[in-house]
């Protein structure tokens, strides 16, 4: 008997001792909040470099009708195309959430792209969902899959 009543303190002990320190989801979210909005000012600028120093060395974009870019040289080349065409670019989040263990999230929102067509401009509305992961302190673009709204882009 006394044997079960001295268990029970150390396993409370040695239980309590592995989990790790609580996490602040509120101010994990704001951290992503600001890299996402900074990430997204770096594309509505049309700079590749600035923009893929959010992205995570291994990071995939998925877009509607194009192959899957992985990596930062696939991404700087999606980039490159996308800035070829595309004259205004912009996000709005919708919604941030972050694991329990404070190192993933996702987000999702809309976004909103002009493009220059041979017949004037085109407007693109569409969603996307973000995955991000903390690496070393810092939070990165690991995955974004993003589609269109409509099957095509409408002239404005």
């Amino acid at each position: 008997m006394r044997f079960q009543a001295a268990i029970i303190p150390a396993a409370a002990l040695i239980l309590g001792a592995c989990t790790g320190p609580a996490v602040d989801i509120e101010a994990e979210r704001t951290a992503i909040r600001a890299r996402g909005e900074a990430l997204v000012a770096a594309e509505s600028a049309m700079d590749a470099e600035a923009a893929l120093a959010f992205w995570a060395p291994d990071g995939v974009a998925q877009g509607h009708g194009m192959p899957q870019a992985q990596g930062r040289d696939e991404l700087a080349a999606l980039y490159a195309g996308f800035f070829q065409v595309v004259t205004e670019f912009g996000s709005t989040t919708t919604r941030i959430d972050v694991s329990s263990g404070g190192d993933m999230a996702w987000e999702y929102g809309v976004n909103r792209a002009v493009m220059a067509g041979p017949e004037g401009r085109l407007l693109d509305m569409g969603k996307y969902v973000a995955v991000w992961r903390k690496i070393d302190g810092e939070w990165f673009v690991v995955a974004v899959a993003f589609s269109s709204d409509a099957p095509a882009p409408t002239p404005m």
